[in-house]
């Protein structure tokens, strides 16, 4: 089996914000910056424990590359190199993007009632399901079968999504998983085992 190491961007002014980003986007802040240079630190000695090359696999959003640049930078990985996939992206929120949960609620409330009552199935209008990204996340990661150790620079729902397709998780718990922008998971084996870059 591949042994996978997932990773989130750094906050972005938007997270900051609150509002979902979705396809859209908005930069790394200054702390955002930093998070990825402490994710790079963590991986740095993860990597010591591999005996090939890692790949590197990324999300083509704005955010996922910034962040993407500063760890080739700080690990000496060929950012050239990098293979940007449009399966992980982040899940599509279709007209939420740039709205906050409150903005969302006063202006859609049929909509946001909706997602209330049944999470994973509902369909943000021009947005995407869970079991939409679901689809599409299971099959990058089919894809990467036999392939060596690979890091993947994604996002916060697609990434709880990738771990839960990846471990069998019921959808209660996959959607009830955090989403630090500091936490790098290796799934190895059929197991996720996270390690957080601001724990000692």
């Amino acid at each position: 089996m591949t042994t996978l190491y997932l990773v989130r961007h750094g906050e972005t002014t938007w997270n900051r914000a609150g509002r979902h980003q979705g396809h859209r986007d908005s930069p790394l802040t200054l702390r955002g910056i930093s998070q990825a240079r402490a994710v790079a630190a963590l991986l740095r000695g993860l990597f010591e424990q591999e005996t090939g090359p890692v790949r590197v696999c990324c999300s083509p959003l704005f955010r996922t590359r910034q962040t993407c640049a500063i760890l080739c930078d700080e690990l000496g990985l060929d950012y050239g190199a990098v293979d940007f996939d449009d399966r992980l992206k982040e899940r599509s929120y279709g007209r939420w993007e740039g709205l906050t949960d409150a903005e969302i609620a006063a202006a859609y409330p049929d909509e946001w009632a909706a997602r209330a009552a049944d999470r994973w199935n509902h369909r943000i209008s021009g947005g995407e399901s869970y079991p939409e990204v679901a689809r599409r996340v299971g099959a990058w990661l089919e894809a990467q079968h036999g392939r060596g150790p690979v890091l993947a620079v994604a996002h916060g729902s697609m990434g709880r999504v990738l771990r839960g397709v990846y471990a069998g998780l019921d959808r209660q718990t996959m959607l009830a998983q955090g989403e630090a922008h500091t936490t790098v998971y290796r799934l190895q084996d059929g197991c996720i085992t996270p390690f957080d870059a601001d724990r000692p």
